[in-house]
């Protein structure tokens, strides 16, 4: 909230009659046509009355439903809203426009409208806009760009999450004000619901509200003629269920929108959301596009011993998701995914194969990806991952009790496991081959004939300590050797790439410094609570994985994120041990105080030590 705002409600808060716009702009030194856009500013909040009154004998506050509370949610809208303005202003503007103009229409300094634009200009370079804030000295600023990244930029800049459910209407008009009127919400919301209720559509409402603000937007440049370009007719979009949701969209507006561009931009927008729409629709690709997508999957494939082409099934599915969003991207249109970094924490083994993927096609289809978009494929890889890693593990019970009991046994550990194989022995004395089991669960025994790091002893009463036992045995498998075999440093380093180098150097695997340095380039490491997990893109070793451990002495800046524990990790062939390692590291490493005390680690011991606290079978 501007200083002249907040004067106005001071000023009305001390007084108990109506003051005039005239004498409100004499006491604050300003115009009367400013007092009246502060006061629609101010009484632009959720609440059905308005915080200002406003008769023909002047204005008058509402103590009653003014509080702290009020005032400050009047102070968040106006920092979300000021970026918004201004950009809907410059949109507006053919022209150079100066700061001087600006500030009389957003009623802000000078100094705070450049700060504002500076903003702006970031934005426009961190999201990759193709966009241009071109300023003269003595003449001013203007934006520069086509019509369809402008509509897109002030959609970016609209803190969404702050439409609700319980009055959507409301909402987006304060979110929205300075642009409709709220006839235009009500009738939008009546033509989406009808629109997507006919067609069986469904969405999260946050998707929702973003089509809605989208659409608004869309409405407001269309009625002053800020149309998009013309573009050929793109046959095969037209298939898409999107492009056909676009076409009903449009057509029902009040306002006659007939632009077969408009129609290919919609349903562009459309495909870059995660909304589920009913149809069987393949998506259809020139023969380079499939040679492309083809030759990455083989690659994929061969270094993460992954069916990912061999499969026909999965190979349809990841070729129809890229080729869906492959015009998407070309058109620079953002990829909404407010999950982002939770799928590349919880499912980072998913993601860094997506990763991969879409490193190897960004420059043979000259794509630019958004880890927005990777974290989407990522999700689709995740559901081939859990399909691929479903083979049954092979389980030996070796039981300690009567002979008849056993089948129940078996029975029981089946039914809460039923993905493990399990032959049973009744006797530790008619042992087979031990060799042959991933899992040997010990039932009833307390003595140490037999050890092994495949081992999990459990109780004739199986427990819910005997469960997750087997359990966490089965989250970590095969992944006990790499914790005990670990390399270990502190370190003191201030940047990323050189916390990977020194300690694949320190490790002798300096040779694999570039493959770690072209995955980081792709999509940052971290994960979260001050992890990284840096790996390379390259076929896991024949012999063994290896696990590298780095606490570095003070936070490093690592993608988003401060990272102080570095964990490095070289894959093998074994698809199930790499996926089991990363799915412990996002185990571990989800508990921020247990992370605290692996950072305090003095040595390798130590370290190790604390690690399988969660891993003690």
């Amino acid at each position: 909230m501007n200083k002249k705002m907040e004067l106005l409600l001071d000023i009305l808060l001390q007084q108990d009659d109506y003051l005039t716009a005239s004498q409100l702009a004499q006491i604050i030194g300003v115009t009367e046509r400013s007092i009246r856009n502060y006061v629609r500013n101010l009484n632009g909040n959720q609440y059905q009355e308005p915080l200002i009154i406003a008769t023909n004998a002047g204005y008058k506050i509402q103590k009653a439903i003014y509080n702290e509370s009020v005032k400050n949610q009047l102070l968040d809208k106006d920092v979300t809203n000021i970026l918004f303005n201004i950009a809907f202003l410059l949109a507006n503007e053919t022209d150079f426009i100066s700061f001087d103009e600006l500030t009389l229409k957003v009623h802000y300094s000078v100094e705070s409208i450049r700060n504002q634009v500076q903003q702006l200009f970031s934005k426009i370079k961190e999201d990759n806009f193709k966009l241009k804030i071109n300023a003269r000295i003595f003449t001013g600023i203007k934006l520069e760009g086509d019509e369809e990244q402008k509509r897109l930029f002030l959609e970016s800049l609209l803190p969404i999450g702050q439409i609700t459910k319980e009055s959507i209407e409301t909402s987006t008009y304060v979110l929205l004000d300075s642009i409709v009127e709220r006839k235009m919400i009500q009738e939008e919301i009546q033509i989406l619901d009808q629109t997507f209720s006919k067609r069986n559509v469904s969405m999260d409402f946050m998707v929702y509200s973003k089509i809605l603000c989208h659409m608004l937007i869309l409405l407001n440049r269309t009625r002053f003629e800020y149309s998009l370009p013309f573009r050929d007719e793109d046959l095969r979009i037209s298939e898409y269920p999107e492009y056909q949701l676009a076409q009903e969209l449009l057509s029902n507006q009040t306002l006659t929108i007939n632009s077969e561009s408009e129609r290919v931009s919609l349903a562009n927008y459309l495909i870059t959301l995660p909304i589920n729409i009913p149809t069987n629709h393949t998506p259809s690709m020139d023969s380079y596009q499939q040679a492309a997508i083809d030759k990455t999957l083989k690659m994929a494939e061969k270094y993460y011993t992954i069916s990912i082409y061999a499969n026909q099934q999965y190979r349809l599915q990841l070729t129809n998701h890229i080729l869906r969003l492959l015009n998407p991207i070309k058109e620079s249109i953002p990829i909404f995914n407010p999950y982002s970094n939770e799928t590349k924490r919880e499912y980072f083994f998913a993601y860094s194969i997506a990763c991969f993927l879409y490193d190897n096609l960004k420059e043979s289809l000259s794509l630019k990806i958004p880890e927005s978009e990777v974290a989407y494929l990522a999700i689709r890889v995740q559901l081939i991952l859990l399909e691929e890693t479903k083979e049954p593990i092979k389980t030996l019970l070796i039981f300690n009790g009567k002979s008849a009991e056993s089948a129940l046994y078996r029975y029981k550990l089946q039914t809460y496991f039923p993905n493990i194989q399990i032959e049973v022995v009744t006797s530790i004395f008619k042992q087979p081959n031990l060799s042959a089991y991933k899992l040997i669960i010990l039932l009833g025994y307390d003595g140490d004939e037999i050890q092994g790091e495949n081992i999990v002893r459990v109780s004739h009463a199986l427990t819910a300590t005997d469960i997750l036992r087997i359990q966490t045995f089965v989250d970590s498998m095969g992944t006990n050797s790499l914790i005990e075999n670990l390399d270990y440093y502190h370190i003191d380093e201030t940047e990323s790439h050189a916390a990977i180098q020194f300690l694949l150097e320190k490790s002798g695997y300096s040779n694999l410094v570039p493959y770690f340095i072209k995955r980081e380039s792709m999509s940052a490491t971290d994960i979260g609570n001050k992890v990284a997990l840096p790996h390379p893109f390259l076929k896991g070793s024949e012999s063994a994985a290896k696990v590298i451990i780095g606490i570095n002495k003070r936070d490093i800046n690592w993608g988003n994120q401060k990272v102080r524990l570095v964990i490095v990790y070289i894959p093998m062939v074994d698809l199930g041990v790499n996926k089991s390692f990363f799915d412990e590291v996002y185990q571990r490493t989800s508990d921020m105080p247990f992370v605290n005390q692996l950072i305090k680690t003095k040595d390798k011991e130590e370290f190790i030590k604390i690690w399988n606290k969660k891993g003690d079978y």
